[in-house]
């Protein structure tokens, strides 16, 4: 499909997204019931996009994904912003990010539309009330999604965690389950150095050209490995739980 026809029917998509989202929020429904409503339509659609762009995922040890009705901290490494869209076609989910997305026009409506919840990890006070907010999420039953590394990378290493928002794993608590990302295939051929750049996101690059050269591609392979799972106890710390989940995603990153 012509990278024209790709982004036009991506455009339908985002917009019946919006739209779809707005509806949810006119229903009489709890906050916590519209947040769960809105990550299945999130997941729907994530699923839409995917089929378009031609990206087709393979998960290992699916089993291990939450069903409906069980919840999971899920924590994932990150290097493209392809990165949601399989992760939301995998598990319905609610999203971490920063707030400075929260700003941005169609990036930042996007998230709110899927409920996601915004961190500022420069001010103290305000990550106490996110963490909070995350447990809450957490005890309503739904799955929340953090990329610990906090920023995408070139996908040379799984970059150190961040461990400040395990927290709210444990004051859930909640399950922590390591899912590792792995870009195999660009148009059928191995992702290298070379050719990495035309899905990876990182560094210098803008969200513009960024999807623009997504969408010049016939085809994405990716492969998705779950982990088994992590029982935060009272006892651990957050900095010993983000480790153990960051060896877990890193040693099958290596492999």
């Amino acid at each position: 499909m012509r990278p024209t026809f790709k982004g036009l029917e991506i455009v339908a998509l985002i917009l019946s997204y919006i739209a779809a989202s707005f509806f949810i929020r006119l229903l009489f429904l709890s906050k916590s019931k519209r947040r769960a409503l809105s990550t299945r339509n999130s997941s729907f659609f994530a699923k839409q996009v995917l089929s378009v762009l031609g990206i087709d995922v393979t998960v290992h040890g699916r089993e291990k994904l939450p069903a409906r009705g069980k919840t999971r901290f899920v924590v994932s490494n990150h290097v493209s912003s392809l990165d949601i869209l399989v992760l939301l076609s995998l598990v319905p989910s609610v999203f971490v990010t920063s707030v400075e997305l929260k700003n941005r026009w169609l990036t930042g409506m996007i998230a709110r539309c899927g409920g996601s919840i915004f961190v500022e990890r420069r001010s103290a006070a305000s990550l106490k009330k996110e963490i909070n907010e995350i447990s809450r999420v957490l005890k309503e039953g739904l799955t929340v999604v953090v990329f610990p590394e906090g920023t995408t990378s070139n996908g040379e290493r799984v970059m150190p965690f961040k461990n400040s928002l395990f927290d709210a794993a444990i004051k859930s608590p909640a399950k922590i389950l390591p899912l590792c990302m792995r870009y195999r295939k660009v148009n059928a051929e191995e992702v290298t150095v070379q050719n990495r750049d035309s899905i990876f996101y990182y560094g210098g690059e803008t969200f513009v050209r960024h999807a623009l050269k997504v969408l010049s591609l016939k085809s994405i392979e990716v492969d998705v490995t779950a982990l088994e799972t992590i029982s935060p106890q009272r006892h651990e710390s957050r900095k010993q739980l983000a480790a153990s989940a960051h060896h877990a995603i890193s040693a099958s990153y290596r492999q």
